[in-house]
């Protein structure tokens, strides 16, 4: 098996279902490399999670509300992946891709006043 995330995010972006095999490597390996190749692996997850048959609408929308919350404060990351919830709307609303309504709270730090 591949340590290589950016061979991981190849594969994965070539096989999406290759996903279950290396999710738990590849989530590791983003979490310790962090930077460009971090963003494409997340991406790479959650397109894989819109086209291994069936769709599962929660995880899609779970995994795309955690990569936003991730990247919230970044807009240059924010401008990559604003497409793919896009993509998810489009396809939502063409039945391609069940909907699903993920509550999510802000996760934002409160400051005390």
């Amino acid at each position: 098996m591949p340590a290589d995330l950016a061979e991981l995010v190849a594969r994965i972006e070539t096989d999406p279902a290759a996903l279950a095999a290396h999710r738990e490597t590849g989530d590791q390996l983003a979490l310790e490399q962090g930077g460009e190749v971090a963003l494409r692996w997340r991406l790479a997850v959650v397109r894989a999670l819109m086209t291994v048959p069936p769709p599962d609408p929660d995880a899609v929308r779970e995994a795309y509300g955690e990569l936003v919350d991730r990247y919230r404060d970044d807009p240059k990351s924010l401008a990559v992946i604003k497409p793919l919830g896009d993509e998810i709307r489009r396809r939502e609303s063409d039945g391609s891709l069940p909907s699903t309504l993920v509550v999510r709270s802000d996760r934002r730090a409160k400051t005390q006043r």
